[in-house]
């Protein structure tokens, strides 16, 4: 296998999503840190995109997490992180297309809003989305069964990420969710997440700006 560089930035849950997925596959890589806030003057010269994560493998320049993740799950298919079936994959596929493109959204909508009734409309729909994310997980230690799969490396990276929205929005998990709160358990005693983590006061001091933007 050629070698691989990963350019990202450890506050970005999109980059944490896809250095999971190299960890848990064993993938040896080089990790090139970036400040965002302090960008090397080769930033946008390396990342045409203008954003990270991004991957080069020889000669192959791959961004966007989610192709990334699956670029991955293709190079070196074991462990499995996807379904062999067409259909369980596309199943698979769809989970994470909803949690980009719903559960992210409202996380950060909910943080950035500043007028309590938005506030309170961003967390009702939060909520909705925290209670699918439950029933799915009813009855399984992970999305898709008893193993990790690349749904659950490409969701959990907001739930490390949670303490913000406790910090600065008094969001917490309800309780009732049991299956959820068992699977965020599980998931941050594994293995390639505790490699990874960063503490929640880290996240609470890089995400300040989005929750309360200067005037």
């Amino acid at each position: 296998m050629h070698s691989m560089k990963l350019y990202g930035a450890n506050v970005c849950p999109f980059v944490h999503r896809t250095r999971l997925v190299l960890a848990e596959k064993g993938i040896q890589h080089e990790y090139v840190a970036i400040d965002l806030r302090n960008k090397p003057e080769w930033y946008h010269e390396v990342l045409p995109s203008g954003k990270v994560p991004l991957l080069e493998h020889g000669s192959v320049r791959i961004w966007e997490s989610s192709i990334i993740c699956e670029y991955l799950e293709e190079v070196q298919p074991e462990p499995a992180l996807l379904p062999a079936d067409p259909g369980e994959k596309a199943g698979a596929r769809m989970l994470v297309d909803w949690a980009s493109n719903a559960f992210v959204p409202t996380f950060y909508k909910l943080l950035k809003a500043q007028e309590v009734d938005d506030q309170a409309d961003h967390a009702e729909n939060l909520t909705t989305h925290l209670e699918r994310m439950n029933r799915e997980l009813q009855g399984k230690s992970y999305f898709l069964g008893d193993a990790p799969s690349l749904v659950d490396l490409e969701i959990y990276p907001w739930f490390e990420r949670w303490p913000v929205l406790e910090e600065y929005r008094k969001f917490e998990i309800p309780k009732e969710l049991d299956a959820l709160t068992a699977w965020r358990g599980r998931m941050s005693e594994r293995p390639s997440t505790r490699k990874l983590e960063e503490p929640g006061s880290f996240y609470i001091e890089q995400y300040h700006h989005y929750a309360h933007p200067n005037p």
